[in-house]
């Protein structure tokens, strides 16, 4: 009998290393953290300041709030910190996709982060000019007041610049994520999508303002998106297709 070994290969599995479950997870919690940070920062304490074009209003609020508002700035610092967390956990995630796009991915939320945090200095702006407006009589002095506010709308104004950066990155990790078959096909469309609203609305804010209220409604699909994102990641991770043959001697006779 002579003995002649041939192969079978197996199908393509779906696989997680602990490795990367680590990474993703950490990942996750960090843009979790993210969405928590940023929607404190923005609504809880901005948008309940903050009257639009109302500078003697604003000006109150902030000067009578001045540790809420501070409060905001430094949940803006941790988000951009976490930001930076996310970016690079990405990187680890999707640069067997491609290493090249990642990294585009990854230094265009790197560029987003950069123009939020130099961003800040119009809110800690915003802070002085609140704090100069109203005078130990309670009087709110016009001039800083319109300083106060025009501070907030730069800032918002620079955000929307931000953004600019992030819904291209958003674009780029929803490609990799359907290129690599890391995520139900659903999520990274729904990833793209959030990319565009996001491209769609900065444009809108620096361009065309009257049409922001227009598209405002549709950021609810972004948040949607990037918790069930984060959601994934935190819970289950990115699938990993592999192809590996299992190679198993089979004797034939002669």
């Amino acid at each position: 009998m002579n003995a002649v070994t041939s192969t079978t290969t197996a199908s393509t599995a779906t696989t997680t290393t602990p490795r990367a479950s680590r990474l993703a997870r950490r990942t996750g919690l960090a843009y979790l953290g993210i969405i928590a940070t940023g929607i404190f920062a923005e609504f809880a304490v901005r948008g309940s300041l903050i009257v639009d074009d109302d500078p003697v209003a604003t000006a109150e609020n902030i000067a009578a709030s001045p540790r809420l508002f501070g409060v905001g700035i430094g949940a803006d610092v941790v988000m951009i910190a976490l930001d930076v967390v996310v970016a690079i956990g990405l990187l680890g995630l999707l640069r067997h996709v491609s290493r090249r796009i990642a990294a585009t991915a990854t230094v265009l939320r790197l560029i987003q982060g950069a123009v939020i945090a130099v961003n800040l200095i119009n809110l800690t702006r915003a802070l002085g000019f609140a704090s100069d407006a109203v005078d130990a009589n309670g009087t709110v002095l016009a001039g800083p007041a319109q300083d106060a506010l025009d501070a907030v709308e730069r800032h918002a104004l620079g955000y929307d610049t931000g953004l600019i950066a992030f819904g291209l990155s958003c674009l780029v990790v929803a490609w990799l994520l359907a290129a690599g078959r890391l995520v139900p096909r659903l999520l990274a469309y729904g990833l793209a999508a959030t990319g565009v609203i996001y491209l769609t609305g900065s444009f809108a804010a620096l361009f065309a303002p009257s049409a922001s209220s227009v598209i405002e409604p549709f950021y609810a699909i972004c948040l949607v998106v990037e918790l069930a994102f984060a959601i994934r990641l935190v819970t289950r991770g990115l699938d990993v297709p592999t192809h590996a043959p299992t190679r198993r001697p089979v004797t034939v006779a002669a």
